[in-house]
């Protein structure tokens, strides 16, 4: 467990349990688990400052474990998934439960940069006509933030949507809402309008590279999906 984070190991400093555990990015109960089961060998038993004693290591002797292959049975029934993730297991168990933990910490940090103030003074920007790119940019946040919040925030999808429509340039009851037409605007001829970005114009363009990308080959929609 401890290989992945052998260059940031201090050869020269004393760890204690709790100190490892910040190093694994995992709790003291679980490292004090992986001691219990031979994970962590040749630690030392020091007296605490608060009483009663406690694991340590040299960062020498971490090094050497974390050179050297170490067996591990991982035991599910005494650690939690995301631990004997972080260690190593790759079952369908553990690795879901990295997956909900990485969105989790993602969507987290997302809240504190695109936070709830943000996001209603982006929605009454957008309401009041400006469109998504430029109110990003108004509140402080990048086109990312706001998309990618959508795709997983119903509430506020919901609401952007409903914002959306002030950018309707051909009015919802329009047959050419919704449309490509309606989508990509007239640039000349008698009367011409800018490309419509409403809520409509912009459902009927997911769905139209939703079918593109359905269209494509499995290799090349692997590499869309990349861009």
């Amino acid at each position: 467990p401890l290989a992945p984070y052998a260059s940031q190991i201090n050869p020269e400093q004393v760890y204690t349990l709790r100190q490892v555990a910040a190093l694994l990015e995992l709790a003291p109960t679980s490292v004090s688990g992986m001691v219990g089961h031979g994970w962590l060998p040749g630690s030392r038993m020091r007296p605490h400052a608060r009483g009663g004693r406690h694991h340590t290591w040299t960062g020498k002797q971490l090094i050497r474990i974390a050179s050297r292959p170490i067996k591990v049975s991982y035991d599910h029934e005494k650690f939690s998934a995301s631990t004997l993730y972080r260690v190593g297991c790759r079952c369908p168990a553990c690795t879901r439960a990295h997956t909900q933990d990485s969105q989790a910490r993602r969507r987290a940090l997302a809240d504190e940069t695109f936070n709830v103030e943000r996001r209603t003074q982006l929605v009454d920007l957008v309401g009041e006509g400006a469109l998504v790119p430029e109110a990003a940019k108004e509140v402080g946040v990048t086109i990312g933030h706001v998309y990618g919040r959508a795709t997983w925030d119903a509430e506020f999808a919901e609401a952007l949507d409903e914002a959306g429509w002030a950018l309707c340039v051909l009015g919802s009851d329009d047959p050419q809402c919704s449309t490509s037409v309606g989508y990509r605007g007239r640039e000349s001829g008698m009367f011409p309008r800018p490309p419509c970005r409403g809520t409509g114009c912009r459902e009927w363009r997911r769905g139209a590279s939703r079918q593109t990308r359905l269209a494509l080959p499995a290799a090349q929609r692997a590499l869309v999906g990349q861009g």
